[in-house]
């Protein structure tokens, strides 16, 4: 008996370094926003590796980002996040 190929698995790939970047602007930490979103630290920790996530798990973590002020100043005093090496 044949099956059918397995589905590849569809996803998006988050900027790891940008995501770091705009917690340190709002002054959380990853777990922080996790509990806020209710994601699991796993399937945050994946996105902050630039493993593929889910585009529901993208829209909830941006979600979260827009939900939480970003701390005056801290956009002063960050580095920019670096560009992907290619």
């Amino acid at each position: 008996m044949t099956g059918s190929p397995p589905r590849p698995r569809v996803g998006v790939r988050l900027d790891p370094a940008k995501l770091d970047f705009e917690l340190a602007r709002r002054g959380v930490t990853a777990r922080q926003l996790g509990a806020r979103i209710g994601l699991s630290e796993v399937a945050l920790s994946r996105a902050r590796n630039g493993h593929c996530v889910r585009e529901t798990t993208l829209r909830r973590i941006a979600d979260g980002l827009r939900a939480i002020p970003e701390l005056d100043g801290a956009t002063d005093l960050l580095a920019p996040p670096r560009a992907p090496a290619g």
